[in-house]
């Protein structure tokens, strides 16, 4: 909805709040609701709110009652009284405006109370003027007496009940609590009470919430002899201030969300922060964000809290990728919430909640939630992917796959500088005759070479060692945990898997083999890294010099000369 000197909506959060305003719960209500913009423009009005905001310049409390709502960065509310000539109130109109978003704009909402203050007023005068006022303004006008049972309805009746059905029944039966919680009931107060919230049962079986005025009535001898008072159904209030609470509860989910893109570069970090606003947010026991591969199923991209069990995971992955709705399923150890995440519409993932036990389930409003955080846990999943990819860019070789010299040289001074308390072997391995191989039959050839090298070194590798593509046909590996006992079998292995290589040989003159040098790291020699590349070379220049096709394992470090510094 537009209007003179509306201004348009942009931001995702005011523009929900401005369809709220003009078509959603706000649309038909009585009172005016206004979304005012940073510039103090009307941006969304409801019908009732036509009035108000071709005024608004012009009401300077208004103004601010706003400015302090922005300024507070909370809800406020104020009583505003318009007033004749005369200088006599006339109307009074309650205003609650509520911040929206982070860019300034407010949602001004007002509710008529003029009655509501006239009726107090008119309680003090007279037991008839009471009636006369509450019976046109009120609810539920009502009276028990000592036994708690209505003995005066208004005519009219209320919250769908006619006056005779409840005349003569015990008003605490209209009651509604949880199981074991005891209500304190206005029907039996013994002090005057104001806009006390009780939940009465309707006519029809639903609840109904109440915002209750009541006050306590004495027989001459000073005995209690019951209470009187009004109810007025604020359930449509309560429930606009629930959604209102919603929204600004996904909001403030959603702009943590988006400041942990904005903001983080390690992807993990990126969506174990994602993953943490939403456990939080819909109050889970646990919660895990997967990635879906075309191909590979669902894999843990991250979790928080308890895990979501494998097996229930995988029950549920077709309805999950199936389905653009919220997926939920109770089984005997809990229950499991669901949604599928997408970028560009292009399913990338999914998310779920885990509430653990057997009574365990999720309501309607968990399933909101969690919808409406799909689209930004999705846009979290694709930069997360997109980081990794520009981070293996940056340390791998693209023909190979192997790491790079910059990154292979980074991981072997960690694992320097961990202190680890096993020894490690440093290798080098070259190709021999590889120029003769792209000189005679062209560097695709040489290129499938050097790929099926790769491949021999990955078969060799045991978890915890290192494979590096140094450049050229020269590799390097780490082989964890490797001391002079093993190093001569590994290095034979490679040896003589490398035959394999013999294919790409440019002439039978100039057979590919391998030649290989090794230098072995003592756990405590304080040897840098340097030194240590330096023993492998040295010993990799004499067998490429003394005949080529084996390996030879560089000497023990001299511990003076380990530790000092190198280049």
């Amino acid at each position: 909805m537009s209007g003179s000197g509306e201004t348009a909506v942009e931001a995702p959060e005011e523009a929900l709040v401005a369809r709220m305003v003009s078509t959603g719960p706000f649309a038909l209500a009585d009172g005016p609701a206004i979304l005012v913009g940073s510039d103090n423009g009307v941006q969304a009005r409801n019908m009732a709110g036509a009035d108000l905001a071709r005024r608004l310049g012009d009401l300077p409390d208004i103004g601010s009652l706003i400015a302090e709502a922005r300024r507070a960065g909370r809800g406020i509310s104020a009583v505003i009284e318009s007033r004749d000539t005369d200088g006599a109130s006339t109307s009074a109109t309650s205003f609650s405006a509520m911040p929206v978003g982070e860019d300034g704009a407010v949602l001004l909402i007002g509710r008529d109370v003029s009655v509501d203050r006239n009726l107090r007023s008119a309680l003090v005068d007279s037991r008839q003027r009471y009636r006369d006022l509450v019976e046109i303004s009120a609810d539920l006008v009502w009276e028990t007496d000592a036994q708690g049972r209505f003995v005066f309805v208004s005519p009219h009746g209320g919250i769908g009940w006619a006056a005779a059905d409840l005349i003569g029944r015990r008003a605490n039966g209209f009651l509604i609590a949880p199981p074991g919680v005891t209500v304190d009931s206005p029907f039996q107060t013994r002090e005057a009470r104001q806009e006390m919230e009780i939940t009465f049962r309707r006519a029809d079986g639903s609840e109904a919430r109440l915002e209750t005025a009541a006050a306590p009535l004495y027989a001459p001898d000073g005995s209690w002899a019951g209470a009187r008072g009004v109810c007025r159904d604020v359930t449509d209030d309560r429930q606009r201030d629930m959604e209102l609470a919603r929204v600004g509860a996904r909001q403030r989910l959603t702009a943590h969300i988006m400041r942990a893109i904005r903001d983080e570069t390690d992807p993990d970090r990126m969506l174990s922060i994602a993953a943490e606003a939403v456990f939080r947010g819909g109050n889970a026991d646990g919660c895990s964000v997967y990635r879906i591969l075309p191909g590979a199923g669902m894999r843990l991209a991250a979790a928080v809290g308890i895990p979501v069990p494998g097996a229930i995971v995988e029950e549920m992955r077709e309805r999950i990728t199936a389905s653009r709705e919220p997926v939920v399923e109770a089984y005997d150890i809990g229950a499991a919430l669901a949604h599928q995440l997408s970028h560009h519409h292009e399913i990338n993932g999914a998310v779920m909640l885990w509430r653990v036990g057997d009574t365990a389930d999720w309501s309607d409003d968990d399933a909101r939630l969690i919808a409406d955080l799909s689209d930004q846990l999705g846009i979290a999943l694709h930069q997360a992917a997109a980081h990794q990819h520009l981070e293996r860019l940056s340390t791998t070789d693209a023909m190979t796959g192997l790491l790079n010299r910059r990154a292979f040289d980074d991981a072997i001074t960690r694992r320097l500088a961990a202190g680890d308390p096993t020894p490690g072997t440093l290798t080098y391995v070259d190709l021999d005759n590889f120029k003769k191989v792209n000189d005679t039959k062209g560097h695709q050839v040489g290129d499938q070479a050097l790929i099926h090298l790769s491949d021999i070194l990955n078969r060799q590798a045991r978890p915890g060692d290192l494979i590096a593509r140094l450049g050229g046909d020269e590799f390097a590996l780490w082989m964890e945990g490797v001391g002079a006992p093993d190093a001569p079998a590994r290095a034979e292995w490679i040896l003589e898997t490398g035959k394999e290589l013999l294919q790409y040989s440019g002439t039978p003159d100039h057979p590919v083999g391998l030649s290989i040098g090794m230098a072995i790291y003592l756990p405590g020699s304080g040897e840098s890294r340097q030194h240590l590349i330096e023993r492998a070379d040295a010993v990799m220049y004499e067998i490429k010099h003394g005949g080529k096709g084996w390996y030879r394992i560089a000497p023990d470090a001299d511990a003076k000369a380990a530790n000092e510094p190198h280049g």
